[in-house]
């Protein structure tokens, strides 16, 4: 009972309730535990980089830090990193929203950093080659970089993440409701992240719990379009 037309009304950029990054809450599944063993795979290698891929809202940035916590780290993004250089004191970086806008700036501090004994986390959506904007050598970097891929979720994971979004804003939802959401959008990160900050937004302006009957009735608006 999934809808390709509520999939556009869930694309919400609405802020989320700083979420918990920490590997206790990382959800693990069957969809993601390729991405995981890769992930901690490469962390006990002498690889110098990591990439980590994937759909909007799929935890990239969150299973780089469940990886590396308890680890002495950097943190920063693309554009900084390659306007920048090399200003990092931790021996392994999160670098975040790939690609930078200057590639060749982008691969200059990059090897000057692995040159320096530093360790590199690469995190964006699509495919790493596309992130090397044209230039073969940055590509050829990448590429030969280990890939920890996020696919979009089961529905076991579909529930999870909802749970952890309700959590996270500190809504109290029951099971029972998330039960009846998921088999009622479509599969997809960004769509669990929209429903439950459009649930949250609601549920605030009406003053309401959120409960099935309150979901039921968002669903039929989405569905309506209205």
């Amino acid at each position: 009972m999934r809808s390709s037309h509520s999939m556009r009304q869930l694309s919400l950029a609405l802020p989320e309730n700083n979420p918990k990054m920490d590997s206790a809450s990382f959800v693990r599944a069957a969809s993601n535990e390729d991405a995981w063993r890769t992930a901690t795979a490469w962390l006990r290698s002498d690889e110098p980089a990591l990439v980590i891929c994937g759909p909007s809202g799929a935890g990239k940035t969150h299973l780089a830090f469940a990886l590396v916590e308890g680890c002495e780290i950097a943190v920063t993004t693309a554009e900084p990193f390659a306007t920048g250089g090399e200003a990092h004191d931790a021996t392994l970086v999160i670098i975040d929203e790939m690609p930078a806008q200057d590639p060749r700036a982008f691969l200059t501090a990059f090897e000057t950093g692995i040159a320096n004994g530093h360790r590199f986390l690469l995190i964006g959506e699509g495919h790493p080659s596309i992130w090397a904007l044209g230039l073969k050598d940055l590509r050829t970097r990448l590429e030969a970089a280990p890939r920890s891929v996020l696919a979009d979720p089961d529905e076991t994971l579909l529930r999870a993440v909802m749970a952890k979004g309700f959590r996270d804003r500190q809504v109290a939802v029951s099971d029972s409701v998330i039960e009846y959401i998921a088999p009622r959008i479509p599969c997809t990160f960004s769509a669990a992240h929209g429903f439950v900050a459009l649930a949250d937004r609601s549920a605030l302006e009406e003053n309401r719990k959120i409960t099935t009957p309150f979901v039921q009735k968002l669903l039929d608006n989405l569905s309506e379009g209205d």
